[in-house]
């Protein structure tokens, strides 16, 4: 991902490399984890090429002590990583498969990941009760970004978004 230039910053590096793509991954795809594409888990669901997660997650520009929305847990390795990146912040993690989120915090326990909440349900409509959020990220593509979610970002906050149909655009928002 450095020499192609989908990773440039040395924190994330750091967190991608404290959540080993393979503790997300089930195993029967394995052999697959390091390869720079998506992977099926279940609910025909996919973790993310890591060439994206970096490129969505180096945009999204996280500080230590944030707090953080993502919409879409799947295995949870994105999440593991916002978490490494916000340290004492939290992120909260909302997936629509609860079989998924069972899933993710699985892996993310496994890794003695603390600071995230992973919560079951439609993620299109957020997360009031802890709004305003420092940072939102959704990880599947979408038509629109849902106005609830722009509701619920901080001033001065960004949201990433793939949006449209295929190919997407990555969609970076900050809030005034």
């Amino acid at each position: 991902m450095k020499k192609s230039g989908f990773l440039n910053d040395k924190k994330i590096e750091l967190a991608i490399r404290n959540a080993p793509r393979h503790e997300f991954v089930p195993s029967s795809l394995i052999e697959k984890t390091y390869d720079d594409s998506p992977i099926q888990i279940m609910k025909n669901q996919t973790i993310s090429q890591p060439s994206v997660v970096s490129r969505m997650t180096e945009w999204l520009d996280v500080k230590e002590g944030q707090k953080i929305l993502e919409i879409g847990s799947g295995s949870g390795w994105q999440t593991a990583i916002l978490a490494y990146l916000v340290g004492h912040g939290i992120v909260y993690s909302i997936e629509r498969h609860a079989e998924l989120a069972e899933f993710a915090k699985k892996n993310l326990d496994k890794l003695g990941i603390h600071n995230v909440k992973v919560i079951s349900g439609d993620g299109s409509f957020g997360f009031p009760e802890e709004s305003p959020f420092d940072r939102i990220i959704i990880t599947a593509a979408c038509k629109k970004i849902p106005d609830s979610l722009l509701e619920q970002l901080s001033i001065n906050g960004l949201l990433i978004a793939p949006v449209g149909g295929y190919p997407q655009s990555m969609i970076l928002l900050k809030k005034h």
